[in-house]
């Protein structure tokens, strides 16, 4: 499975887009305050398709996870954007395509991984390549003898797709994702600012 980020800084209207491969578009399309995501399918197969959008500016931080089947030639709405007055506005998404056989493999496999059952009560940190934060932070967890599971987004990518439909409860429209996510048993934490205050509180 590749995992293609796209990281988008949209500061003017219009039509713009990215593609996956060739197989998927994201495109914007603007209406008054209005911006609403459409993901189209370029191939002659139905695709699945994941995506996570983090916005600023906008009254929807979009901040929980769209799956869609994408029939085969055809485009669908998948997340809107309503601006908020007055404030600089960007957006990143997260854009994951699989082959239906793919996402059947995904059902399987998310069978095999319950979510519940690996974050349950655990200390769980989801990191990525490059994420200075993370391994400071695992680091120093490993140091203090802090039992924790860590899981790279890239590497575990259905692991951290269903952790975001786990959490999905906890998102608000002010919530910004960022990594290190950490779970602490029976809540989530998007990065820290401070390694002492957080380590303190992972502790706990």
């Amino acid at each position: 499975m590749i995992r293609t980020l796209f990281l988008l800084f949209f500061l003017t209207s219009g039509l713009i887009a990215q593609a996956q491969g060739l197989k998927v578009l994201i495109t914007e399309k603007k209406s008054g305050k209005r911006v609403v995501l459409m993901a189209q399918n370029r191939t002659a197969d139905t695709l699945n398709v994941f995506l996570m959008v983090n916005a600023e500016g906008y009254r929807r931080s979009a901040s929980k996870p769209v799956i869609k089947n994408i029939p085969p030639n055809s485009s669908v709405p998948m997340i809107t954007l309503i601006e908020l007055k007055a404030e600089p506005r960007h957006y990143t998404y997260d854009l994951i395509v699989n082959s239906l056989e793919d996402a059947k493999d995904l059902v399987f496999e998310r069978q095999e991984n319950d979510i519940e059952r690996i974050v349950s009560g655990k200390l769980v940190i989801f990191t990525a390549e490059a994420c200075e934060a993370c391994e400071t932070l695992i680091d120093r967890l490993t140091e203090n003898r802090i039992t924790h599971r860590a899981f790279d987004i890239h590497e575990e990518e259905v692991i951290y797709r269903q952790f975001l439909s786990y959490i999905e409860r906890q998102l608000t429209e002010e919530t910004k994702i960022r990594l290190p996510v950490i779970w602490n048993k029976d809540e989530v934490i998007f990065g820290y600012d401070n390694l002492e205050s957080i380590v303190t509180i992972l502790s706990d």
